[in-house]
């Protein structure tokens, strides 16, 4: 087996020695090829040593360097963070050889601090460590930073509004802001300290409700502001709302549908005559009465009681709470009478395509009238309407349909009581 491989290495030994290359017209054998190659490699290993471990050695200062925090999960563990790197920037000077030097640049050096071993809240000065630039001599000034650690915490305090304003001895006003209470979050050495969030608006001259954005500051026990990089608060304003109101007290009135009922003939008592209400000044002052109802004469037969509730306007609010007023009618000097309107005299909205007839020959309506006049009367007083639409779609047969009756305007009291139906019948299909 060892005759073998000395047999082979002697053939590989021969066949390189006998073998050569033409280049040109240049013969060129391979052993001597080999050699050249060798030597080529050796000069550049060697040049490359060399110029790496030049013997010219530079320095160079490398400022504003970012100072990195590392480890913060191992202060989480401790419920801990950082909430301020003091020193955020440093220097560093590298020394060494000058290409090497040279080729570096800002983004290449890392200088970070290890708070993972951090335990104590408060200032820590803790050493800076540097990245980037192994084999060279570094140094790093300041050697080393100042951080603030705390507990992260988050509380509710509550929020006193202290306003500036002036007002008039007749208004009077409430203050209410949007929220009650800030949330604050932070180092806990600092919000512990306070005692309650403030806000100062400033109002001007109180006439009328008002609204205003105001922005919050956070004081301790003795009112001084506490201000700190430390905490912080999504709400940096609020909204207060300065409620202005004023009383006033005005009469409560009604008024009649058709004014069909002249004053001589009629006396209505209302049960309060009034109400006192609150509100905004500007809204009070656009305020003379309160309607309580419109009285339908059609309805009214004679001596009658009502209870009503008023509608106040929105923002107007009854002191008092009266929950109904009482409306009493009585009327004076009137009778009650018929009068018997020929149906030829009855105004008609046919129905088109429809044909139809109206039963009866007259229609009788009741109604009042002041008793100094009843021989006034006539039926051209009343105007009596009938609207067949209403029957559109109705089969054939017999219908009842209630007219809508008007008096003329006339000097005294006149007015219909009752409006009986008139009957209808359509002849044939209504399609």
């Amino acid at each position: 087996m060892k005759n073998n491989i000395m047999k082979k290495v002697d053939q590989v030994k021969s066949y390189i020695e006998k073998k050569s290359f033409k280049i040109g017209d240049v013969s060129v054998k391979l052993t001597s090829l080999l050699v050249y190659l060798s030597c080529l490699l050796c000069a550049l290993i060697i040049w490359v040593n060399v110029s790496e471990n030049s013997a010219e050695t530079v320095s160079r200062r490398f400022d504003n360097i970012n100072v990195i925090i590392e480890g913060e999960s191992g202060l989480l563990k401790n419920d801990l963070a950082v909430f301020d790197l003091i020193d955020k920037t440093v220097s560093v000077t590298v020394s060494g050889a000058k290409n090497k030097v040279n080729s570096l640049t800002d983004e290449d050096i890392f200088a970070y601090i290890d708070v993972s071993d951090v335990r104590e809240i408060g200032n820590a000065r803790l050493s800076v460590s540097l990245k980037g630039v192994e084999k060279l001599d570094a140094t790093v000034s300041p050697s080393s930073v100042k951080t603030f650690i705390d507990k992260r915490i988050e509380i509710d305090v509550p929020l006193n509004v202290i306003p500036s304003y002036s007002i008039i001895s007749e208004y009077s006003h409430d203050f209410r802001a949007n929220l009650e209470t800030i949330t604050v979050s932070g180092a806990s050495s600092i919000i512990n300290k306070i005692a309650e969030a403030r806000t100062f608006p400033e109002l001007g001259e109180l006439t009328t409700s008002v609204t205003a954005s105001s922005p919050i500051i956070f004081v301790d026990e003795k009112g001084t502001e506490i201000k700190s990089d430390y905490i912080s608060s999504a709400l940096k304003n609020v909204v207060v709302t300065a409620e202005v109101y004023t009383e006033k007290t005005v009469p409560v009135t009604y008024s009649f549908k058709y004014g069909y009922i002249k004053d001589k003939n009629i006396k209505v008592t209302l049960s309060p005559s009034e109400i006192t209400l609150k509100g905004d000044p500007k809204l009070l002052s656009e305020i003379d009465s309160i309607p309580l109802s419109e009285l339908d004469e059609t309805k009214i037969f004679g001596n009658t009681e009502k209870v009503v509730n008023p509608k106040l306007p929105i923002g107007a609010v009854d002191i008092n709470h009266t929950k109904s007023f009482n409306i009493s009618i009585e009327l004076l000097k009137y009778m009650g009478e018929t009068i018997s309107i020929p149906m030829k005299e009855i105004k008609v909205k046919d129905l088109p395509d429809v044909e139809y007839k109206i039963l009866g020959d007259t229609y009788d309506i009741r109604y009042i009238v002041d008793s100094a006049s009843y021989k006034k009367v006539a039926t051209g007083n009343f105007n009596v309407q009938l609207d067949l639409s209403v029957l559109a779609g109705a089969s054939a047969g017999k219908h009842k349909i209630t007219p809508v009756i008007t008096v003329d305007d006339v000097d005294y009291t006149l007015y219909p009581i009752s409006n009986k139906q008139i009957e209808i019948e359509i002849i044939g299909e209504n399609n």
